[in-house]
């Protein structure tokens, strides 16, 4: 079961591999990122932090979308991590079985394209487009938060995208 589908620009590190896998009971983390699953270096730098008891994977996103709807992924607990709204809104569109999407560090840097940023919570800021784009993942009925880490404040964002 995905108990969350984690956008972090920052993908694994500890409040991920540490922090949520022990608060959700994490059996199995998935990484889903085009551009990991092709360097060697970041994936095995980003598979020395996740924690000896956790299973890891990094898949593309078509190769992650089917290993989440496989019947075999309901029966472990799973934290799903993605680095950007763009592939959270293409997991949640073909993949119904997420619990909550979980926004936590995104956008603190200022955009490549020079865009401004509007603060959706602390530690999230997002482009117009991507805000559009969180606005999809919230037409398609899924829980939206931005909270950093489990012991912090969380802020609910489909209030936000829905202008309440």
């Amino acid at each position: 079961m995905i108990e969350m589908l984690r956008v972090d620009e920052r993908l694994i590190h500890g409040q991920v591999a540490v922090s949520w896998t022990k608060v959700l009971n994490i059996t199995h983390i998935i990484l889903i990122n085009n551009e990991v699953v092709q360097n060697e270096m970041q994936k095995m730098t980003l598979k020395m932090a996740v924690p000896n008891n956790v299973k890891f994977l990094i898949k593309d996103v078509p190769s992650g979308i089917n290993l989440l709807n496989d019947p075999r992924t309901e029966s472990i607990r799973l934290l799903v991590v993605v680095s950007n709204p763009s592939d959270a809104l293409e997991i949640s569109k073909n993949v119904k079985a997420i619990k909550l999407v979980n926004l936590g560090n995104y956008g603190l840097f200022p955009s490549k394209d020079g865009h401004p940023k509007t603060e959706l919570a602390t530690c999230v800021k997002v482009t117009e487009d991507e805000f559009q784009i969180l606005k999809s993942i919230d037409a398609l009925g899924f829980k939206i938060e931005a909270q950093l880490t489990p012991d912090a404040n969380k802020k609910n964002i489909n209030k936000i995208l829905k202008g309440d």
